[in-house]
């Protein structure tokens, strides 16, 4: 699990795009799986952005377990 700290305009992006998928999609499944995917793309970008460049983007990792349930 990642926490992304965005300011409001990148906030008010991310819910436009979400919003799109929901309405894009009439099955709850198929629009969890879009909205799945979209998260994984964007963390790929993210990754890929801190690679090319460092000082601009911070990625660590929380080694705690995910609760379920």
């Amino acid at each position: 699990m990642g926490i992304l700290h965005l300011d409001p305009e990148a906030k008010a992006e991310l819910q436009s795009e979400a919003e799109k998928l929901i309405a894009r999609y009439d099955s709850p499944l198929e629009t969890v799986k879009a909205l799945m995917a979209y998260h994984c793309e964007l963390e790929t970008q993210i990754v890929a952005l801190a690679h090319r460049h460092p000082g601009l983007v911070h990625v660590s990792y929380d080694d705690t377990p995910a609760i379920l349930g």
